[in-house]
C-alpha cells in the first residue's frame, strides 16, 4: 500500500536522540488539546521522530478541566484512530497514550476518589504539571495522594516554572517527596526563554532530572528539536543517565 501522506524531508536523517529511545511527553492525538489537530499532522511529527532515532512514543494529552475535559475513553479512542492511520501509512513504531495532568481542584478530586488515572511504564509513572507562575496551595497533598494511590509522580518541565527559576531549592523539597523530574528538550535550545534554558542546564548540571522529552505540539517544535545538536551542552545531555530507555 502506498502511503496516503508523505513529507518531504528538509533535514538529514540524523538519529540524534537514539540515546533516549523513548519519548514520553507529546501531544499527538488529534483535536483534543493544543497539540495536533489532524492525524496527518501527527504523522508528519512521528516520521520526524523516527528520523531522530526514537523507537517508541508515549503521547500525553492535557487533562485540564477548565479547557480540556479529556477522559481515558476519549484518549483511548483517539489513540486507536491514530494507530490505524499510522498502519495505513506504513509507519511502524509503538505508540501508547497516557496524559499530562494539570494540578487543579478537579485533579485533586480524582485522586481523593481513587479514580483510575492514565499512567505509563511498569512503575505507574504519572505525568503532571502546574501553573507556570505559582504552584497551588494543595500541591503537597496532591503528591501524597498520587503516591498513596500507587503512582510514581513525574513533574513535567520544572525548568519552565517561574517559581522554580526564582527558587531553585524548591526542587530539593519536591525531590524529597519522591517526585521525579522531566526536562523538555526544547528548553535546552532556548525555544521558550533564556530563563528556561539556563534553569534546564542548571538542573542537569546538578544531576537532578530523570527524563528528557519533546513535549511536542506541532511540526515546528519537532523540527526545532534538532537544534540541540549544535548546542555546546549536547554531549552532557547525550551522556546523562536518562531513564527513558526503561520505558
Amino acid at each position: 500500500m502506498l502511503k496516503l501522506f508523505s513529507r518531504k524531508k528538509d533535514t538529514p536523517n540524523t538519529a540524534i536522540f537514539d540515546f533516549l529511545k523513548v519519548d514520553l511527553h507529546s501531544h499527538l492525538l488529534a483535536g483534543i488539546d493544543d497539540g495536533v489537530q489532524t492525524e496527518s499532522q501527527a504523522l508528519e511529527i512521528i516520521e520526524q521522530f523516527q528520523d531522530y532515532g526514537f523507537q517508541k512514543i508515549i503521547t500525553t494529552p492535557h487533562i485540564l478541566w477548565d479547557f480540556y475535559k479529556n477522559t481515558p475513553e476519549i484518549i483511548q479512542n483517539k489513540l486507536e484512530r491514530l494507530r490505524i492511520f499510522l498502519q495505513e501509512n506504513q509507519i511502524n513504531i509503538p505508540i501508547e497514550a497516557a496524559a499530562e495532568y494539570y494540578v487543579d481542584e478537579h485533579f485533586l478530586q480524582m485522586l481523593q476518589k481513587h479514580e483510575k488515572l492514565l499512567s505509563f511504564g511498569e512503575k505507574n509513572y504519572l505525568l503532571f504539571e502546574t501553573g507556570f507562575l505559582n504552584i497551588p496551595a494543595f500541591w503537597e497533598e496532591a503528591i501524597f495522594l498520587m503516591k498513596a494511590n500507587g503512582y510514581q509522580p513525574i513533574l513535567a518541565h520544572p525548568e519552565r516554572y517561574v517559581y522554580v527559576q526564582n527558587n531553585f531549592s524548591f526542587l530539593e523539597k519536591i525531590l524529597n517527596l519522591g517526585v521525579l523530574l522531566q526536562i523538555n528538550i526544547l528548553s535546552l535550545v532556548g525555544y521558550y526563554s533564556v530563563e528556561a534554558q539556563k534553569t534546564a542546564e542548571k538542573i542537569i548540571e546538578a544531576r537532578l532530572p530523570h527524563f528528557l522529552a519533546s513535549d511536542c505540539h506541532h511540526i515546528r517544535q519537532a523540527q526545532a528539536l534538532q537544534n540541540l545538536l549544535q548546542s555546546s551542552f549536547f554531549k552532557k545531555v547525550q551522556n546523562y543517565p536518562w531513564l527513558n530507555g526503561s520505558l
